[in-house]
This record gives structure tokens, sequence and C-alpha cells, in this order.
């Protein structure tokens, strides 16, 4: 059976117990040890030392596995990782169908347990910019700094050099958890895109009229990290989590998410294109007067710096316990690239 290179998907892994296996016509390789990492699944009984399971092997001598390949690589990469990342063209009921019939009882739970939890998030400020401009009942705005704007068309919102805009309503996290998500489109390479929490949304005055306390939240060149401003500063070691080579091109959307609960803090931004991600994580137990959330871009010089966002959402967590094990599905929303931005 002769088969190209684009047949072949290769998990990388430290392990020297690999294995290759066909799932559904496509070539996977693995190790036993992530196959075996969940005790007393299908998976451990089909490939334990010693195991007498009967395997069907193909023409090269892969193990068949009958299976959608797509929904096992979602499952794989659980088993590697302790992370569900769906793509937007699938649907995570395949997921659970798939792990219900290996027995892979973390993975139902996780998603049970998420799907109970559905609902302990309320919607407190939802914004897609479908009108030409911001509803001033929830935000203010500004563009003090020289060459600063922001405009809205179709759906999006875009802000040139050091403009800004902030809530009207303040989101302390100590009254629950907050999150914080939407679409970020930068424009080219050198695009610096930022958030703050814990603020008081006042301008820093001259010469870059930014935001000049808070907690930020912020990417560049590759780059996340959560640094202090003022008095609110991180108290733990910025902890950095990659899936991929996280360098994402301009027009590409990103779906980025920020937790608050008042102690950890991360902020995550995943290119649901090129299905790479980056995370980081801290804790800052600093506590603010104030707590308004204010959205910032930053200049670039000798040119314009821009950012494009859309289905920008802030919700809080009403339950009483703490947020655990939160899988993470990429977003569905699709963007259309060719509106005029």
């Amino acid at each position: 059976m002769n088969r190209s290179s684009d047949d072949y998907i290769v998990m990388n892994n430290t392990q020297n117990d690999w294995v290759k296996l066909n799932v559904g016509g496509t070539i996977i390789h693995t190790t036993l040890s992530t196959l075996r990492k969940e005790r007393d699944s299908m998976l451990e009984l089909m490939f334990k030392k010693d195991s007498t399971w009967k395997h069907h092997r193909d023409d090269n001598g892969c193990i068949l596995i009958d299976a959608d390949p797509r929904y096992f690589l979602i499952i794989l990469n659980f088993l590697r990782h302790g992370e569900i990342i769906v793509e937007p063209n699938l649907n995570y009921y395949g997921v659970i169908a798939l792990a219900r019939y290996f027995q892979l009882h973390s993975i139902t739970d996780m998603i049970d347990n998420e799907e109970s939890n559905s609902n302990a998030w309320v919607n407190l400020l939802e914004e897609n910019f479908l009108t030409n401009e911001l509803d001033i009942g929830k935000w203010t705005t500004s563009k003090e700094c020289t060459g600063s704007n922001f405009s809205i068309d179709e759906g999006f919102i875009k802000l040139v050099n050091r403009a800004y805009f902030s809530t009207k309503e303040q989101y302390n996290p100590e009254d629950g958890e907050i999150r914080i998500s939407g679409i970020w489109i930068k424009q080219s390479p050198e695009d610096f895109f930022q958030i703050v929490t814990r603020s008081d949304g006042k301008s820093q005055g001259a010469p870059y009229f930014e935001v000049n306390n808070g907690l930020e939240f912020h990417y560049s060149r590759g780059a996340a990290n959560i640094i202090g401003r003022g008095g609110i500063v991180p108290t733990g070691i910025v902890k950095i989590k990659k899936q991929g080579e996280f360098f994402f091109g301009p027009l590409v959307p990103v779906y980025f998410e920020i937790y608050d609960d008042g102690c950890t803090v991360s902020f995550s931004l995943r290119d649901t294109i090129n299905k790479t991600s980056i995370e980081v994580e801290t804790t800052c137990t600093n506590k603010s007067i104030q707590n308004y959330i204010v959205i910032h871009n930053r200049e670039k010089t000798g040119a314009s710096h821009i950012s494009t966002l859309t289905n920008i959402k802030i919700q809080r967590w009403t339950k009483s316990t703490l947020r655990r094990n939160r899988y993470k599905r990429i977003s569905s929303k699709k963007v259309n690239l060719n509106t005029s931005i």
C-alpha cells in the first residue's frame, strides 16, 4: 500500500516506545505510554504490556483502529496534554462518543462537568460592534494621543495607535471570577494589543495618554505577558504554555481569553487557522479600589499601529465553588476577512 507523506501525522513525544496506528486511513505516530495513560480504559487494555488483544494490521504493519481520525487525535492530545481542543468544524459530541467507546472516563467526566457549569457563566457585557458608534452607556473612549483614532464598521472596531475604550461599569473579581474574551485581528507583525483589568480607567496624560494602573495582559511579536501597572503587581512567577510555534501573521483571527478570580490570572490566545496557542498564567492578590476594564492599543514608531476587534464579551462565574478543570474549545465563530476593516 503506497502512501504519500501527506497521509502521515506525527505526534511528538519524548518516549522511545513508538507505535504506528492506522486510524480510519490516517497514519498516526504516538507512544505506548500515551495510549496506556488512562488506567482501566479500553486503550490501556489494547496496548498494555502482555496484552492478549488481537490487533489487525495494514500492509505496512500499522495497527488498524476503526475510528474517525479527527476525533481520535483530539483524544490523543488530551492523553498527552490534559486539554481538549476542538476545531471549529468539529462537534465535541463526537469527542464524547469516541471517549465513551474507549472508556476514557476522565474526558467524559470533564465534559460533563463543563456542561453542568455552562450556565454558571453569566454575561455582564457583550459588544459585537453592529452600529457605527460605541454605546456610550457601556463604554468611554480615548483618542487623546497624537495620531490615535478608532472606527467601527460591519461588526469590527479598529483602534489606531494609542486609542482605547474603557467599560462604564466596574467588574471586581472579588465578586466572582471574570472572563474576558473576543477576537483580535492584527494588521502588521508589529501590532501590540493589551487589556487592563483592576484599573481606574484614567489616562496618565501626555505624551502617551495611556492607562497608568491595573493588571495588564498584552501580546506583541510572539510573546504574551501579564504585568502590573501602578500599585497592582503580579505576585507569582509567570508560567508560559504553548501549543506549536505561536506567531500569527496579519489578518489571522485570534481568539483571546482572560481569566481573573482575584488571585489566579491567565491570558491565552489561539490561532484558529494554524491551530497554535499560547497561554500565560500567574497570581495577583493586590486588590484595587476601582475595577474598570480597558481595551488598549499601542502606537508604532513612524507608522500606524492598528488592532481590529470583534465579539468582545465580559462574563462572571456565579457558582460558589471555584472553577476547576475547564476544557478548551476553539471558538467556532466565523470571521469574514473580506470585510473592509
